[in-house]
């Protein structure tokens, strides 16, 4: 009788596995056929200059985001505070720059950089103490999280009052963050947010695939309970892959404030559905246990193509979350058929 169960449970255990392989293999199937659809539709669709100079630079930022989200939704969490982060660590570097400008960009950069990453961290560190220690549901969390750190972002900017260095100087030599990249051949090269979204995916690949912290991930989104038995410090664990994410929102804040060159705390409103939708697209689910960082990755580019598209095809802003919305819905919902198929 335990043998049947154990063979059963074996069973349901590849076939969700199988289903995830098939479900990854099918986005990527489905972003190559947009590709294809959007570049008969634009023949400027596949230029290095729309490819890499608009897609993946303005997709940069976001894409560290989910890379960190990545981390939080495998192993069973849930973050919507990621856009009200970014926004507090926007206006922390901006006015940080500011007050040190008479200090010179050598000093002003560095401190106000250092400065910003800290603030990301603690802000993450604050939902993973809530979540992980004290126990509180991770929606309910950052639900409330999210409308406490734009509500300082509010009292630091005097009322949503949109900040600028002013030191221009300063600020172009801060611009490098986004302007610089390195070259290649022909007068193209690799903007900056790329560079550093690749090096940020690097490290992320180590962590999770070749790390004990990635493999407790991994188990802690699979059977929690578990893996506390099994020695792992869940609590810490858990805690710690929120803190990765605030680190990720920080240094997105960079970019964005690199690009835009100011801070409001009326910005990057809604960010935080394209971050949880790439990571559930990239075939995340909602409990964790299982995804990956490339996954997330192709996730986020669908959503992209698919925005290039309805721009291609003059179809207004205002109906953009509703397709984001309801692609989040098919999946999602193929998600739990699937885990019910299984169970049965």
């Amino acid at each position: 009788m335990t043998t049947d169960v154990r063979k059963q449970s074996a069973g349901r255990t590849k076939g969700a596995h199988s289903f995830r392989k098939f479900q990854q293999a099918s986005i990527l199937i489905l972003l190559v056929a947009l590709c294809v659809v959007a570049s008969f539709r634009s023949s400027t669709f596949l230029t290095w200059t729309n490819i890499v100079d608009n897609l993946f630079t303005n997709a940069a930022a976001i894409g560290i985001v989910a890379l960190g989200m990545t981390f939080i939704m495998i192993g069973g969490g849930f973050d919507l505070s990621v856009a009200s982060t970014i926004v507090v660590c926007s206006v922390v570097l901006v006015m940080s720059m500011d007050w040190l400008s008479p200090q010179g960009a050598a000093v002003a950069i560095p401190v106000a950089l250092l400065l910003t990453v800290l603030v990301g961290v603690i802000l993450g560190a604050i939902n993973g103490t809530l979540i992980a220690y004290i126990g509180v549901n991770p929606f309910v969390v950052t639900l409330c999280t999210m409308l406490i750190f734009r509500g300082i972002a509010q009292i630091l900017t005097g009322g949503g009052q949109t900040q600028q260095v002013h030191d221009i100087l300063l600020r172009r030599r801060f611009d490098w963050f986004y302007d610089a990249g390195l070259p290649l051949w022909g007068g193209v090269g690799i903007p900056m947010p790329i560079l550093i979204f690749l090096v940020v995916f690097a490290v992320g690949i180590y962590l999770l695939r070749f790390t004990r912290f990635g493999h407790y991930v991994y188990a802690i989104g699979g059977n929690e309970e578990a893996a506390w038995l099994a020695g792992v410090n869940t609590h810490r664990i858990k805690a710690l892959t929120y803190v990765l994410c605030g680190f990720t929102c920080a240094i997105a804040a960079v970019i964005f404030v690199a690009k835009t060159e100011t801070a409001g705390a009326e910005s990057h409103m809604g960010k935080e559905l394209v971050v949880i939708a790439s990571v559930i697209v990239g075939g995340t689910p909602l409990g964790g246990g299982s995804g990956g960082l490339t996954a997330t990755v192709i996730g986020l580019l669908l959503l992209r193509v698919i925005d290039n598209l309805l721009t291609q095809f003059n179809i207004g802003p205002e109906y953009r979350p509703v397709v984001t919305g309801l692609i989040i819905l098919v999946v999602v919902t193929v998600d739990v058929l699937a885990k019910r198929r299984g169970s049965t």
